[in-house]
């Protein structure tokens, strides 16, 4: 009995570790390595290289000086517009100072013409008044009636200057209105002409602005594609950044096993030579085709090795290096076709 129940114990562990395979699947190896998605540097217009103070494989900071550039009509520009506005400023002055001018002289004349005026009004109405006086004291001459004044040659030539006077007022005035509306009217002009040459002059300081570009993030220079006094055509990549840690692992599994993962997969990524922890990460991405693994993972660099990519995410607080091997093991169950 007891050989019996040997027999049946060895079974039962035999069934109970079958059941713990079918179950909880096989793990699957395989190899990739650690990348980050690259942030190409580049710009809308042709320019030219002014500067580069980073190398590739250099650590940047946020906000780090990557590359200074200069777009020569825009230099161009932006000079025009400083001697424009300094053109409609003086333009304003001297017209300003123009019209003060003229209103001044006229006022002057205006002056000098009463003053002449009223000089001659009195000196007749002077002289009328003593006329007057006297033919009053003479009692052999009938007084003359106060009726008569209208036809008084005196008075009339005094009445003749006094609506000179007022017209002359007038016609000052009138002019020195139209100069000062003439004023107004040209600042009005230059005031609509100055703030479309500053709305201008503000967009293009913009744009000037946008030539020295700096690093948006803690990052490392990649690739650097061009050097000092080159041109750059629009939208050419003139620097490439990637993180300072990987976020990508690009992994070849072998087509024997290939449906061994699916897209959604939890994997365990570790660095090639165990040098530190694991990590984990999903699987994003499975190649729809079967491709040439890179000779690096390949065990016999001259043996072909056939399989399908699978891009994996990677937490970004991780210790492995931008483009170090890592081995990347998988659990697949059964059930997977």
């Amino acid at each position: 009995m007891k050989h019996y129940a040997m027999v049946f114990w060895i079974l039962g562990v035999v069934i109970l570790v079958g059941l713990s395979w079918f179950y909880q699947g096989e793990t699957t190896t395989f190899y990739g390595v650690a990348e980050a998605s690259e942030t190409a540097v580049s710009i809308e217009s042709p320019v030219e290289i002014l500067s580069i103070p980073v190398v590739p494989g250099a650590k940047v900071r946020q906000g780090d000086t990557l590359v200074r550039l200069r777009r020569p009509e825009l230099a161009l520009r932006i000079s025009e517009l400083a001697r424009e506005l300094e053109g409609v400023a003086g333009k304003a002055s001297e017209t300003t100072s123009t019209i003060d001018r003229q209103v001044a002289d006229i006022r002057a004349g205006l002056e000098s013409r009463r003053n002449q005026l009223q000089f001659e009004i009195q000196n007749l109405t002077n002289e009328r008044n003593r006329n007057r006086e006297l033919a009053s004291r003479l009692k052999s001459l009938p007084r003359i009636p106060a009726q008569s004044d209208t036809a008084d040659a005196m008075l009339l030539r005094i009445n003749s200057l006094q609506r000179e006077l007022d017209m002359a007022q007038a016609t000052a005035q009138q002019k020195i209105n139209m100069l000062l509306g003439s004023q107004g009217t040209q600042q009005r002009s230059g005031k609509v002409e100055r703030v479309s040459l500053e709305e201008e002059m503000s967009l293009l300081r913009t744009e000037e602005s946008r030539l020295v570009i700096c690093s948006r993030e803690d990052a490392i220079v990649g690739s650097v594609n061009f050097h000092v006094g080159e041109k750059v055509s629009p939208f050419t990549p003139i620097l490439t950044l990637s993180p300072q840690s990987p976020t990508l692992v690009k992994g070849y599994i072998h087509e024997k096993v290939y449906n061994r993962i699916a897209m959604g997969d939890s994997v365990v990524v570790i660095s090639a030579n165990e040098r530190s922890g694991e990590v984990r990460g999903e699987v994003v991405g499975v190649g729809a085709r079967i491709v040439e693994f890179p000779v690096r993972l390949r065990k016999i660099p001259e043996l072909l090795v056939w399989g399908r990519e699978v891009t994996i995410r990677i937490p970004g607080a991780n210790h492995f290096l931008l483009g170090e091997m890592v081995s990347i093991r998988s659990k697949s169950t059964m059930g997977k076709k």
